[in-house]
């Protein structure tokens, strides 16, 4: 991605300084691949809200060259669309409005530290796989409904799978017998629908199936909008737990505040957000021409919503470069208008829990040298791996 001498490497470990080159060279960046990236935050905020662009994957044109995952992933995104039928979109905002009322804090307390104090026999720890793991996913069963004494098995098959699951929404891809850990996931799922449909509860996969008729083809749809929703549930807040980490590491006065207090370090992770966003980018494709900064984009052509770069644009945000938890950013790590994240709230609840716990656990850490490796992601940024040297809190 070189345009000039004067241009930073882009970098997957820090992509920022790439992008704020081109916010302030080329505020509408033409890619390579043909695309269009917008990295301002106020472009980007009205574009995401403009009737005149589509989400990618409702887009007649460009469907017809996605693949059958991209298809699947299309299709029950749109499901989640504001206006669509079912009302899958209002249904699951009202049911994860109402579990966000009534969250059991104490419980997903407990749970943080359970997972800890089995982890402090050691003074070496990974960090992705031994906690951010195993607490992201457990939330999300709890939020789905999955019963407790599936939660560990399920969640030991899918820690195998390292976040490579999102793939099994495509339903063709199901009749693969040869995949034993993908038949065992699929599985635990329809065995979730089915206990619902005879014993429906207080959680999200109840919420759905309320509003959709039982039969096999109706469950197939089921189990893909799942593996959507456990997948941004789970991989997103890994995401989000391990940028935090990394961001926050030799910062002992900000870690001083979130050990000490939970409402603090809840209200902190919308700036860690902004920071370092899991979300890196959205792509549209507009459907009329649009003119923006004296460059015409013509109807058809995509746009990358950068927002990455929009929530460090200076123009929006005093020292954007600097990470201020007292800071309450309006930031676009959770999207905008009507690709605005419906599990907003329980992610801010889970993200600052996840942190206020591990901080209580450890008094000080340190990433080992050379082993924090990336995932190769444009549209998300998360370490996949963090091996850390931890000093425990014994006093905890």
């Amino acid at each position: 991605m070189i345009i000039n001498a004067d241009e930073p490497q882009y970098s997957i470990t820090n992509p920022y300084p790439w992008y704020k080159w081109v916010q302030q060279e080329k505020p509408v960046y033409r890619t390579p691949e043909g695309m269009w990236m917008i990295t301002g935050y106020e472009d980007s905020m009205m574009l995401l809200s403009d009737p005149r662009c589509s989400h990618w994957g409702q887009d007649s044109r460009t469907f017809q060259y996605l693949s059958p995952v991209e298809k699947a992933i299309a299709q029950t995104l749109h499901a989640l669309a504001p206006g669509s039928t079912p009302a899958f979109r209002k249904q699951i905002m009202h049911q994860l409005a109402a579990r966000t009322l009534q969250v059991d804090e104490d419980d997903m307390k407990r749970q943080a530290d359970e997972i800890l104090d089995g982890l402090r026999f050691s003074s070496r720890m990974e960090f992705m796989n031994d906690y951010a793991h195993p607490f992201t996913f457990g939330t999300i069963c709890r939020v789905m409904g999955v019963p407790q004494e599936e939660v560990d098995a399920f969640s030991k098959i899918v820690s195998r799978l390292q976040g490579g699951y999102l793939s099994f929404i495509d339903e063709k891809s199901w009749a693969n017998g040869e995949d034993e850990q993908k038949k065992i996931f699929i599985d635990t799922l329809r065995r979730l629908i089915g206990l619902k449909r005879q014993t429906p509860g207080n959680d999200l996969c109840s919420a759905i199936l309320a509003v959709v008729p039982a039969d096999n083809q109706n469950d197939s749809f089921v189990i893909s909008l799942m593996v959507l929703l456990f997948y941004a549930g789970h991989q997103n807040m890994m995401n989000f737990m391990g940028n935090a980490l990394v961001a926050l590491q030799d910062r002992t006065e900000d870690q001083l505040m979130l050990r000490e207090s939970l409402p603090f370090a809840i209200a902190s992770v919308d700036e860690l957000i902004r920071y370092d966003s899991p979300l890196q980018s959205v792509l549209l494709i507009t459907q009329e021409p649009i003119n923006l900064h004296g460059t015409t984009i013509s109807a058809g052509s995509q746009l990358l919503i950068s927002i990455g770069a929009a929530n460090r644009d200076p123009a929006k945000f005093d020292n954007p470069d600097q990470l201020i938890l007292a800071r309450r950013p309006n930031h676009l790590g959770f999207g905008a208008g009507a690709f605005r994240c419906i599990g907003a709230r329980l992610a801010q609840i889970q993200g600052g829990i996840g942190l206020h716990r591990f901080f209580a656990h450890v008094s000080n850490y340190a990433p080992v040298a050379d082993h924090i490796s990336w995932s190769h992601f444009s549209v998300q940024r998360g370490p996949s791996s963090i091996l850390l040297d931890i000093n425990w809190n014994h006093g905890k």
